[in-house]
């Protein structure tokens, strides 16, 4: 295909199909779809049109089971978080500490470190 323009043919091409998938849809006056992909229909299927999946037959023991196991997550997950709180109190603590610490020891460097600079950027820049 020889053109006098600078476009490339390939994108007359792509040009040309849009525009008649959009005057087929037009014509059917339905949304547009991907005439280029011939798994749309078979996705489309899998995703909107399969029957929901029936749960199994569980006996009162593992119902029981599956009880108990949610139980020892929650427990885990809340002594894990209680460790967490504790050692940021502990954390926080030393840091009072230490301002404390600094504040006795020379207060014109106490001053120094709780001054804020009025511009701070990410990453903070030292």
């Amino acid at each position: 295909m020889v053109l006098s323009t600078r476009i490339p043919a390939t994108l007359l091409r792509a040009t040309q199909a849009t525009k008649a998938i959009k005057k087929a849809a037009n014509a059917r006056k339905g949304p547009v779809q991907d005439a280029s992909n011939p798994r749309y229909e078979l996705m489309k299927q899998i995703l909107f049109y399969q029957q929901p999946r029936e749960l199994p037959d569980v006996s009162e023991e593992d119902i029981e089971r599956h009880m108990t196991i949610l139980r020892a997550e929650k427990i885990f997950k809340m002594t894990a978080s209680s460790k967490r709180r504790a050692d940021r109190a502990r954390k926080f603590d030393a840091m009072e500490k230490a301002y404390e610490a600094l504040a006795e020891a020379d207060p014109r460097l106490f001053e120094a470190a709780c001054h804020k600079s009025g511009t701070v950027t990410f990453p903070r820049q030292m």
